[in-house]
């Protein structure tokens, strides 16, 4: 029962994403390393986080279909990305 870090291959493919895709969102920020190394370290310290609980839930329950849990993953982990990204905007 325990969980392995190849287990996380959604976390490193949403982490190598939101590094390419906001790298370059906050220059205009007075601090926009700052800001950047912020953002992406609760994004994605929220998404391992949740993919944690998201194996541990289907480790524990074996006779559910885990293709639901992660869709619904994936679909949380970006709405809540969006909604961080709108307030670290909006902050400066």
């Amino acid at each position: 029962m325990s969980i392995k870090l190849k287990d996380y291959r959604y976390s490193y493919v949403f982490l190598l994403v939101t590094i390419i895709l906001f790298s370059r969102s906050f220059l205009t920020h007075e601090n926009p390393l700052l800001y950047t190394l912020s953002f992406l370290l609760i994004v994605n310290l929220t998404c391992f986080s949740n993919e944690y609980l998201v194996i541990k839930y289907y480790k524990n329950n074996e006779d559910k279909d885990p293709n639901k849990g992660y869709a619904l993953f994936i679909m949380f982990q970006l709405l809540f990305t969006l909604i961080l990204f709108g307030a670290f905007k909006m902050h400066a």
